[in-house]
């Protein structure tokens, strides 16, 4: 399996569709960001199974998670602790002290928002036995006895490949499961229809044919799978979020697409009826329609979540500035719309990312797995 980040359903009817694969279909998309698409991938249950949504989540309480020590990063000044360069220092730091494996970025997080926000992403997504308490088919294979291949995501693109092709060509494993970062990069620059894009879908193309050569070396029978997390949309309007000013017992984080809130009900109003005068295009969701989408239960990513329509982005936000692709928006917008390819035929369920895996461990053979609740994972090959 190829898992390519932002290379969504358009993109790939856009630039030319899965090279040599014959069954391409596209996939449900889901509310969030990469950190919640690859545990739907990973462990084929759904995000209000896995919990994972946005980057940042609201702590259990104030002053518990690993990032509260942050908060005296506000003694100093602004044009210090906001330089990329010391973000990027102290991310690292945070890693090493907490025994973090997973993506640890601050990016431009106030320093007073690190008392009552946490990271639920603590784990090497590829490498860890669960995610929010569920197998992955990577760490299912390794149990079952399975050779298992992970690209490392920690590596730069070029030294990840080269390290794949390496362990793939000195001894093939069973499952291999690899990840490319270049298209994703070049969308966000330049946006579709970039040569850059058409560059990077190329070489990232000609890399998986590379990997599975390696991977049949000897007349193996293997199955190739190539599949997105998402799209990106092109940005067409930037929406200044400073504007906002929170209401007395109101939190806010602003990521790139969505403003997400807490506090009590009289607070929320009040703090939706003052974003309401700014006239953003968007649309709220509260805790039904955040359910009705799949996401996770409970308030950590936001009592009140206010989502900009396809092609907005809130800059600066608190995760950066404007650039001129972005996802994150809607289920039912069409950058959301992930795909998967394969050379192999589709089962007709597998229509979403969460019936990712229940397949791939079919075609490996591993035994149906069951859910909390004692339901069958139905993976027909």
């Amino acid at each position: 399996m190829v898992f390519v980040d932002a290379l969504g359903a358009r993109q790939l009817e856009e630039l030319g569709g899965g090279g040599r694969l014959p069954y391409t279909r596209p996939l449900r998309g889901i509310l969030g960001y990469s950190c919640a698409a690859l545990p739907s991938l990973l462990t084929g249950r759904p995000q209000s199974a896995h919990g994972r949504m946005c980057l940042f989540a609201k702590a259990e309480r104030d002053g518990a998670s690993v990032l509260a020590p942050l908060s005296w990063l506000g003694l100093l000044p602004a044009v210090v602790h906001e330089r990329a360069v010391v973000r990027r220092l102290l991310a690292r730091g945070l890693r090493r002290w907490a025994g973090l494996e997973g993506y640890v970025d601050l990016y431009r997080v106030p320093p007073d928002a690190f008392r009552w926000l946490d990271l639920p992403e603590r784990e090497d997504l590829f490498s860890s036995d669960e995610i929010g308490g569920q197998p992955t088919f990577l760490s299912r294979a390794r149990h079952a006895g399975l050779t298992v291949f992970s690209a490392r995501w920690q590596l730069p693109e070029d030294e990840r490949w080269q390290e794949a092709e390496a362990a793939l060509g000195a001894r093939p494993p069973e499952l291999a499961f690899l990840y490319a970062t270049a298209v994703d990069g070049a969308l966000h620059r330049d946006g579709n229809g970039a040569p850059s894009v058409r560059a990077a879908f190329d070489r990232t193309l000609a890399r998986i044919e590379r990997a599975a050569r390696l991977m049949r070396a000897g007349g193996r029978d293997v199955t190739l799978l190539v599949v997105g997390d998402h799209g990106m949309a092109d940005v067409t309007r930037v929406i200044d979020p400073r504007p906002f000013a929170p209401p007395s017992g109101v939190r806010h984080f602003v990521d790139s697409t969505m403003l997400r809130l807490w506090g009590d009900g009289a607070s929320l109003d009040r703090a939706r009826a003052a974003i309401e005068r700014l006239r953003w295009p968007g649309r709220w969701l509260d805790a039904d329609a955040l359910a009705s989408r799949g996401a996770p239960t409970g308030d950590r990513f936001g009592q009140l979540v206010f989502l900009l329509d396809e092609g907005g982005i809130f800059a600066p936000s608190f995760l950066g500035g404007a650039v001129r692709g972005m996802h994150g928006y809607d289920v039912g917008c069409s950058s959301a719309a992930s795909f998967v390819a394969s050379d192999a035929p589709l089962p007709a369920h597998v229509t979403a990312l969460d019936e990712i895996a229940p397949f791939v461990e079919a075609r490996l053979g591993l035994p149906e797995r069951t859910t909390s609740q004692g339901e069958r994972h139905v993976a027909p090959a």
